[in-house]
């Protein structure tokens, strides 16, 4: 009797280790559904590496800045400058990627991000390199991105079956967060072993295996363009702002979104800033608190490729959670703890930004995609500028902390008072 409860023991385990491994099979077999398609699989690939590098040069940018000027406002009004262009024509970008073949817009851009690479890194190599020129090459970085932020977006159902567009814009998002983790960690490690050149100039390398893959593939599921040049470009932005603002759906993630990214995505200023005037760290350590962001942002990332939920809770929790990291970053002058709350931070705010940009994906004809992917670029980055450079005049004349405790406790309140009064909002901005 004893032997024969003891063989029932076993025979139940054994049947749960299998259930078990049936179901992490299934877990990363539903993860990577869209991986199923050679096309997005190499797009995703090749989109992995060049983030790496564009991670790099921005770790290397922000380190530059700091050793040029020591300056808090001038690392937030170059970073206003990047973002600049992105809230002036990114909307403008998406009624281009509206107009034109996308694939061939993308390799124009890859081209015009390697050169802009290529450029810094000379001038930091021959030692000519002044506060100026990265300010104009920061604009002209963040005019090209207004155009390729709306392009990215909207490509990606281009490579795959709607069914799919969910799973690969979460997919696309682990991607992204796996280049700004390894990037992060890369580009203070190379700046400390090649300098900040050296840096750069791996940037820009990065770029030409996207380049030979855009040239190569063919998409399967690329819409034709019937309403090239048909009317203005202003008619058809007022045409993608009018129907964004009449849909409730959208309007409302208009509204959360905006505040979030206006005041919870301004890393490439606060967390340098951290590192050198909070925590008192080394580059090394600064690429290692932008790859626990990046790590966060990994997490939150794969959770949404498993569960494509996108409801409009989801993006409130994820802001509040998102606002309250950063407020808490504002006390800590701890090294590790500062990492953990990147972690979560990095976590919240992908949880907001797959959510929008799925709901988004999901609820949008194609023929308005590429507009309201300009103002998801737009609410992502373009809100960047304001938020940059009055962090950076908060941090410049009070400290790094005090603007993170300013810039979370807004984030939190503003949140809940739009979550609470969204059927005022929605009444006051009816459109008939």
């Amino acid at each position: 009797m004893f032997n024969e409860g003891k063989d029932q023991d076993l025979e139940e385990k054994n049947i749960n280790d299998i259930s078990v491994q049936k179901n992490n099979k299934k877990f990363w077999k539903d993860m990577g559904a869209a991986f199923k398609i050679s096309n997005y699989r190499w797009y995703w690939s090749t989109q992995l590496l060049s983030g790496i590098g564009t991670w790099a040069q921005a770790i290397a940018q922000s380190w530059l800045i700091l050793n040029l000027t020591h300056s808090a406002i001038d690392l937030g009004v170059i970073t206003m400058l990047q973002f600049l262009p992105m809230l002036l024509f990114s909307l403008y970008g998406g009624v281009i990627a509206d107009r034109l073949p996308r694939r061939q817009l993308l390799i124009f851009t890859q081209i015009i991000l390697a050169i802009q690479a290529i450029i810094l890194s000379v001038l930091v190599f021959t030692h000519s390199v002044t506060i100026w020129e990265i300010g104009l090459l920061a604009l002209f970085l963040g005019t090209t991105n207004a155009l390729n932020g709306p392009v990215q977006q909207s490509f990606i159902p281009e490579l795959v079956s709607k069914d799919l567009v969910p799973n690969a814009v979460a997919l696309n998002s682990v991607q992204f967060n796996t280049s700004r983790m390894i990037g992060g960690a890369v580009g203070g490690i190379a700046i400390a072993l090649w300098g900040i050149s050296g840096a750069l100039l791996f940037n820009a390398l990065s770029f030409i295996p996207i380049i030979i893959l855009l040239i190569k593939i063919r998409p399967a599921y690329t819409i034709a363009k019937t309403n090239i040049m048909k009317q203005s470009a202003i008619i058809e932005l007022k045409e993608g702002l009018v129907y964004a603002f009449q849909e409730i759906s959208i309007r409302r993630i208009i509204f959360l979104f905006g505040i979030i990214g206006l005041l919870g995505f301004n890393w490439q200023v606060a967390v340098p800033l951290i590192a050198r005037f909070s925590l008192h760290q080394k580059v090394v350590e600064f690429g290692d608190l932008m790859a626990a962001l990046g790590a966060g942002s990994l997490i939150g990332a794969i959770i949404q490729a498993k569960n494509n939920n996108a409801s409009e809770r989801r993006i409130v929790i994820g802001g509040i959670a998102l606002g309250l990291s950063i407020l808490l970053l504002g006390f800590s002058h701890s090294y590790i703890l500062s990492m953990f709350l990147l972690v979560i931070a990095g976590f919240a705010g992908i949880i907001t930004s797959v959510t929008t940009n799925t709901r988004l994906q999901i609820i949008t004809p194609d023929k308005y995609r590429g507009r309201i992917m300009g103002i998801y670029i737009l609410l992502m980055g373009g809100t960047t500028p304001i938020g940059a450079f009055l962090f950076g005049e908060l941090a410049g004349h009070f400290n790094t902390g005090i603007a993170l405790i300013v810039f979370g406790g807004i984030t939190v309140v503003l949140i809940s008072i739009i979550k609470i009064s969204n059927n005022h909002i929605d009444n006051f901005l009816n459109i008939e």
